[in-house]
């Protein structure tokens, strides 16, 4: 009967260990530094600072990246979504099997890829959700302003409350009305380029 107990509590106690450690198991990295131009730096989430990024560096889930002045980093996920980051922009991994992300400040563009679970941005103002699209977000720490290329996302200030931004169309999280605007062609193909990103939010 003591043989029997000491078995157990062996048992059990190695499972207890497998679930504090993970079993020596490494998590599989989200995505890759695609491309990285000036100073971009990373801190994993085992880290307690940051270090300069690389390219082809794997991205990993509670990782944070930062870019400073006259910086850019490029995202490319495993599902194929991408997401660039501009200058003096700060983003958050915070738990990619859940879909959530936080982007504390500047402007990033996210293409996502059609996906079965709704991609959930968080920043100061709110939280944007997204399925598969093509968006722009601007932050700041009093405002955030979603600018919609391709497809439709929802963007939520409080529980209960979300406005809809379809193509074509940006909303500000310092609006009145809970309504997108439309956005004049050719001002939408510079908030997309491929060249620097001018910042759309006053810094006053």
């Amino acid at each position: 009967m003591k043989s029997k107990i000491k078995v157990f509590a062996s048992f059990c106690l190695m499972v207890g260990i497998c679930l504090l450690v993970g079993c020596g198991a490494k998590s599989e990295p989200i995505g890759k530094l695609a491309g990285v131009e000036g100073k971009v730096d990373v801190k994993p989430a085992s880290a307690e600072a940051f270090a300069a990024a690389a390219v082809q560096q794997q991205v990993f889930t509670g990782d944070s990246i930062r870019t400073s002045d006259d910086a850019k980093a490029e995202i490319q996920l495993t599902d194929n979504s991408r997401i660039v980051l501009s200058s003096n922009t700060y983003l958050e991994v915070r738990n990619f099997s859940e879909k959530d992300l936080r982007q504390m400040n500047g402007i990033a563009i996210y293409k996502i890829s059609p996906q079965n679970k709704e991609l959930k941005i968080h920043t100061p103002s709110g939280m944007a959700t997204v399925l598969g699209t093509t968006l722009r977000i601007d932050v700041s720490d009093k405002e955030t302003i979603v600018s919609v290329e391709e497809g439709k996302v929802g963007f939520s200030k409080k529980p209960g409350h979300q406005v809809i931004i379809e193509a074509g169309k940006q909303y500000a999280s310092t609006a009145e009305e809970d309504t997108a605007n439309n956005i004049d062609p050719l001002e939408l193909e510079k908030l997309f380029g491929d060249g620097k990103l001018a910042p759309i939010i006053n810094p006053r």
